[in-house]
């Protein structure tokens, strides 16, 4: 069963890397390795994707694949459209996202993070209803950034994807700042936690999302190769 009655002028967009090791989770696998780095990752995804089903939003996939072939098959069977992310940093590649689906003539558009194993369908739903009344709606992350930001057509400043200190603690304060230069109001939604070291990851395994069921599986078995070792 859904729970937002989707207007059709509203989707997600998720932005996803090819799960191939080496490529995905650097940081968490310069402590467990690769494979499990990769395993993580995948994992993720899947929860995420099973939220964003429930949620009855449409789905945006946009990849970063190669043309190796390397994406799931599942991944882009979930989505309405399979789009390659532009060039650039972050930044730009999240703003050129919005901008196509703005394009399309949709009005509100809801971006995701991949690796935010907690997120669920209600939150989705929670999300959606606030950027009905909201310029900008944020999801905070307990590291200084965001993993959700929900913007609306008719409010679009992709300034705020500039001048912003990506892969560092001050991500949401200075996205605040800038929606602040242009007038955005915003709404900050709860807090939660993505996993990107080691210590994200042990957190988490203190306190599993009970939704999360392919993230859980994989943490279970990295806990049993540490129990090993």
């Amino acid at each position: 069963m859904t729970i937002v009655e989707n207007d059709s002028q509203s989707v997600v967009a998720l932005f996803v890397k090819a799960p191939i090791p080496g490529r995905v989770k650097t940081r968490l696998a310069a402590a467990i390795g690769d494979r499990q780095a990769c395993a993580v990752y995948q994992a993720m995804v899947t929860d995420v994707l099973a939220a964003i089903g429930a949620s009855g939003l449409p789905l945006y996939l946009f990849h970063d694949d190669r043309g190796d072939g390397a994406l799931p098959a599942a991944w882009s069977e979930a989505a309405v459209k399979v789009l390659p992310q532009s060039d650039g940093d972050i930044g730009k590649r999240m703003a050129a996202g919005f901008a196509h689906c703005f394009a399309e003539g949709i009005d509100r558009v809801m971006l995701v993070g991949s690796d935010i194993p907690a997120l669920d369908a209600s939150m989705l739903a929670a999300a959606a209803r606030a950027q009905i009344a909201h310029d900008v709606v944020l999801t905070p992350t307990s590291d200084g950034g965001y993993c959700l930001i929900a913007l609306r057509r008719d409010r679009y400043r992709p300034e705020i994807f500039a001048e912003v200190p990506w892969s560092s603690g001050r991500v949401l304060a200075a996205t605040l700042q800038l929606c602040g230069r242009y007038d955005l109001d915003v709404q900050l939604l709860t807090t939660l936690s993505d996993i990107d070291t080691i210590d994200d990851l042990r957190r988490y395994t203190d306190f599993p999302a009970p939704q999360a069921v392919a993230t859980n599986r994989a943490m279970r078995e990295i806990v049993k190769e540490w129990n090993r070792s």
